[in-house]
């Protein structure tokens, strides 16, 4: 019919449509955070090279988030490609049996990471913990369990059964000061008791059988060779930053003290979180279990109090870090606590 419009052909969108971008994928996700990145390091060096700020694993990071797919569960409900669960089937999953990829789609999550792709953990029995994961520095995790299992048997946590419990940011709102404060004591004797763990000597600080230090905040930074000692730590430290120039991170680092620093078993990610309380009928909360040990290993006494104050901002006002263990407080380092805060905002795993 004379004026009516045509349809364009099969497969191709009118010319008068706007594809709606979909920012609910993996991909883009990961895209909006690594832009936003480069925004803000962009700002602070206009003239950064871009392809070094992405970083060579940038290309096979995009590629993995595509690759997640959705695909049927055998409970039936879709698992959506932020399910990591929905890329067990792949190719790098082979090994896996049906019967495993089948107990973890009956599981119950009790953890999934903001990007849940990457690292969640089920509850796939009464007694029973799986944590997934494509993260490589799981490892250290793996290594850390049976050693302290080993070496500090007396150590009243478990580490590789279910504990039922509530992590404590969910339950310090509601505590009052003097159970806050009971929890800091308790938490304070734990922790004393993992750092007397004797430093074997001639062996490489960091993670356990010489899997590296690690350096996180909103990104792992992971030494290339081993670290034997403070000096070369502290080189680990002061060269993560593309932007800083050279006479400001010397300033930076001749403030550190100049007295050797003692190396102690740090887990490095001591925060509510990772914490598990459970409350007895009278109403007292117990520290049962401290979880997420991907962090852990052999580093300075000063690194679990710099690493407790990581999601600290000017805008919390949650008393936490005002009640932090009394033995890993920055009062207690507080030069080596203020020289990080102040370094934390050049470093490239910071954007």
């Amino acid at each position: 019919m004379e004026g009516a419009k045509s349809s364009p052909p099969a497969g191709q969108t009118p010319s008068n449509r706007v594809n709606k971008a979909n920012c609910k994928t993996v991909a883009a996700r990961f895209n909006i955070k690594v832009l936003r990145g480069l925004e803000k390091a962009l700002s602070k060096d206009p003239e950064a090279n871009i392809g070094d700020l992405l970083g060579s694993s940038y290309p096979q990071q995009l590629k993995s988030f595509k690759e997640a797919d959705c695909r049927p569960s055998k409970t039936g409900r879709p698992l959506p490609s932020h399910d990591i669960r929905s890329r067990l089937p792949s190719s790098s999953y082979e090994q896996l049996s049906e019967a495993t990829i089948d107990l973890l789609d009956e599981s119950e999550v009790l953890f999934k990471s903001p990007w849940a792709a990457s690292c969640m953990v089920f509850r796939v029995s009464d007694g029973i913990v799986a944590k997934v994961t494509i993260e490589k520095h799981i490892r250290t995790e793996h290594q850390t369990l049976p050693f302290l299992q080993e070496h500090l048997p007396h150590f009243r946590l478990q580490f590789t059964s279910f504990v039922s419990g509530l992590d404590l940011e969910k339950v310090w709102p509601r505590l009052n000061d003097g159970q806050k404060r009971s929890i800091s004591t308790q938490l304070d004797k734990l922790l004393i008791d993992l750092r007397s763990l004797p430093y074997p000597p001639n062996t490489p600080l960091g993670g356990l059988d010489g899997l590296g230090c690690k350096d996180g905040r909103r990104g792992v930074r992971i030494s290339p060779k081993p670290i034997l000692d403070l000096k070369q730590f502290q080189d680990f430290i002061f060269t993560g930053s593309k932007t800083a120039s050279q006479m400001y991170t010397r300033f930076l680092r001749s403030l550190m003290p100049a007295s050797p620093a003692k190396v102690v078993f740090t887990h490095g990610d001591i925060r509510p979180e990772n914490i598990i309380l459970r409350q007895d009928e009278e109403g007292s909360w117990t520290v049962v279990s401290i979880v997420d040990w991907e962090s852990s290993g052999f580093y300075p006494e000063y690194w679990e109090c710099v690493k407790m104050t990581n999601n600290l901002s000017f805008i919390d006002k949650d008393d936490w870090y005002l009640l932090l263990p009394e033995s890993l407080s920055p009062q207690q380092f507080p030069v080596q606590w203020l020289v990080d805060r102040i370094w934390d905002y050049n470093l490239d795993n910071s954007i």
